[in-house]
């Protein structure tokens, strides 16, 4: 790979609220036209724009490396980037942590939490809000921070041509070398173009409820906080071609794509010698008996074999044992509630008592609720009386853990 390579590991996008300038899709389209490979967008305490742009670097060609951001107690911030599922679900765990504690639109976390979360989580140290280049010697939290993140912890080396960083580079330098971290270069980018800087002008007086004329100490001195060609990251970092190559070292590192996960459905307690699909086809069979009588006509067992199998293909049986779930415990309380929609078209939904409608008597179609095509999860509506739906919530947050449900609003 030539020298001039790199790969941008500090992007943030409007969803960083009030900083950012361009939507995430723009800043993967940017990077794919300037022939980046990859990216990493680490908006602020948070993972709101990862989704669009991991859908955009698919369709482009350019790795989205999942990150955020992370602000800390003491003011200052790290960035975190997840290198495997493991870094995503801690990453995730310490946001959600930080979220939770602080007033709407803040979040904030304490070193101590940093460190515990560190396992599968890659860290760069650096840039004008890090303790790293305060002039308070951070030594105990340099100290926690290797101890915490070994070579997975990097100085993060920036440069935007502003007149503090004449102070702050050999800052970062000496400590760099005094806590043996390696170093690695980035532009902190909160635009995908230059024209971008005259909103992002208008975004940070916004966010310091300033006009224009007034905003000069809080406004950038230039629009150099865009993307950067291969040739115009080099030159910037000439000085450093070493922290230039190590961003794709960086990126190597991070393997972590959202196309890993996969949601897990929150079952509790299965019976001994049972998984969620066997355990589905169970009570299917025995719902099958009850509605149809046994044996069971070869239609109906020919339909019930067609939906495990594409059930079991994409991994949801989960859901229909909790929506399962829900009715049986609606029917122990007398709660009328009745399954509607499409997915009156499965015999899995119909013996399960979560529907009401025979769709082998009517010839429903199945693929029309669910198909190995779409490859998307099922959607199963569920009316509930609205007299007593409250009880059917409160009954979900107590069954399943309220750190495992939520109201969605739509």
């Amino acid at each position: 790979m030539a020298s001039s390579e790199y790969v941008p590991l500090s992007v943030r996008s409007n969803y960083s609220f009030l900083e950012g300038a361009s939507h995430p899709e723009e800043l993967v389209e940017a990077a794919a036209a300037l022939g980046l490979g990859a990216m990493a967008l680490s908006d602020r305490d948070g993972l709101y724009g990862v989704v669009r742009a991991h859908e955009e670097g698919r369709a482009r060609g350019v790795k989205v490396i999942v990150g955020s951001r992370i602000t800390v107690e003491d003011g200052t911030t790290i960035q975190l980037l997840a290198m495997s599922n493991q870094g995503y679900r801690n990453l995730s765990g310490l946001i959600t942590r930080g979220r939770l504690r602080s007033e709407k639109g803040q979040s904030q976390v304490s070193w101590e939490e940093v460190c515990a979360a560190a396992p599968e989580l890659l860290a760069l140290w650096g840039g004008r809000e890090s303790l790293l280049v305060r002039d308070e010697r951070p030594d105990e939290v340099a100290g926690r921070l290797r101890e915490a993140f070994g070579d997975r912890l990097y100085a993060l080396l920036t440069r935007h041509y502003r007149e503090e960083e004449d102070r702050r580079l050999p800052l970062l330098l000496a400590r760099a070398e005094r806590y043996g971290l390696s170093k690695v270069a980035a532009v902190e980018t909160l635009y995908h173009e230059p024209s971008r800087r005259r909103l992002q002008d208008v975004l940070t007086c916004i966010r310091h409820s300033v006009c224009l004329d007034e905003a000069s100490r809080y406004l950038e001195p230039n629009a150099e906080a865009a993307l950067l060609s291969k040739e115009s990251f080099a030159r910037r970092f000439r000085e450093h071609p070493g922290a230039v190559a190590r961003t794709l070292e960086v990126a190597e590192r991070c393997a972590f794509s959202m196309s890993d996960l996969r949601y897990r459905y929150p079952l509790g307690d299965l019976p001994p010698g049972h998984d969620a699909d066997s355990y589905l086809r169970e009570l299917s069979i025995r719902g099958a008996r009850r509605r149809y009588g046994a044996p069971l006509p070869q239609k109906v067992e020919d339909q019930l074999v067609r939906e495990f199998a594409i059930i079991a293909d994409l991994g949801v049986a989960g859901y229909f044992l909790t929506m399962r779930e829900i009715v049986d415990f609606c029917e122990e309380r007398g709660i009328l509630c009745q399954g509607r929609g499409s997915a009156a078209n499965s015999i899995v939904c119909y013996c399960l008592g979560i529907t009401a409608v025979d769709p082998v008597g009517l010839g429903l179609l199945f693929e029309r609720f669910v198909s190995r095509e779409r490859a998307e999860p099922p959607d199963i509506d569920l009316d509930i009386a609205h007299q007593r739906r409250e009880e059917v919530i409160q009954h979900v947050y107590e069954h399943y853990g309220r750190e495992r449900a939520a109201m969605v609003a739509n």
